[in-house]
């Protein structure tokens, strides 16, 4: 396992370095939901365990990216163990090394289709959905792959898409109240920030505290592929229904 190793950066870079150029990897490791503190690092039954040596899955998913990686991702997840309020899991992930020089493809527009509003890219770039983004060659060759195949529209010229149109994919929650469960959602998908149809915003790696709407969207659909969902409840919540925003509207 990578989290044994003290230098997980090298690692990576040696990843990258050992995978031809067009190639791809795939990597299961055990990930922290938050930052092991000291105690736990120089605990060295729980080095044996692969618990000490755990990097957050921002820093994990990031480090992967610095290393040259684009189009970072979840394939599995499942939850492992819980200690002193740390949630311990198991991450499957899959990622890209592209070619060293792209050719043209004749792609200079993407599109976003969805499920998300706004996307941001590993490179920094912006996209809105249903309206064309100027792209690169290299970065219209990723898009080509699993699986912004299916979330985003490559052309020659830029394709703008009305709301109404059925290729476009939103989901909204249920106007209903809410209730709070000690959910958390983890964005594993292969952008560096997304934004949902409730104006919700995921960073890569970073935990965000959901409500019972919220994660009947993530679960379902085509969201369910991007997201770790964890529980920080130690107990069962009894919480009453609430509109978690003004209007009545989700959190």
């Amino acid at each position: 396992m990578i989290n044994l190793a003290p230098d997980k950066a090298n690692v990576f870079r040696e990843m990258y370095r050992a995978i031809r150029p067009g190639g791809r990897f795939t990597v299961s490791d055990i990930v922290a939901d938050q930052t092991v503190p000291n105690y736990l690092i120089h605990d060295k039954e729980k080095w044996g365990d692969c618990l000490s040596g755990a990097l957050p899955a921002w820093d994990y998913l990031a480090g992967l990216v610095q290393a040259g990686f684009l189009g970072v991702r979840q394939i599995k997840f499942s939850p492992w163990r819980v200690i002193d309020g740390i949630h311990f899991c198991s991450l499957t992930l899959t990622g890209y090394k592209l070619p060293g020089t792209v050719e043209s493809n004749g792609v200079q527009f993407a599109t976003l289709l969805g499920p998300f509003s706004r996307a941001v890219d590993e490179l920094g770039q912006t996209y809105h959905r249903g309206k064309p983004e100027p792209v690169t060659a290299r970065t219209a060759q990723l898009l080509k792959t699993p699986p912004f195949d299916r979330v985003f529209l490559l052309s020659e010229a830029p394709v703008s898409l009305a709301t109404t149109d059925e290729r476009l994919v939103a989901i909204l929650p249920a106007e209903a109240p809410c209730v709070w469960k000690g959910h958390f959602a983890i964005f594993t998908g292969p952008f560096a920030e997304v934004e949902d149809d409730d104006h919700h915003v995921y960073r890569r790696g970073v935990p965000l505290e959901i409500c019972s709407k919220t994660l009947d969207v993530l679960e379902s659909g085509p969201h369910s592929q991007h997201f770790a969902i964890l529980n920080r409840a130690s107990e069962a919540v009894a919480g009453e229904a609430v509109s978690c925003a003004p209007g009545g509207s989700c959190c």
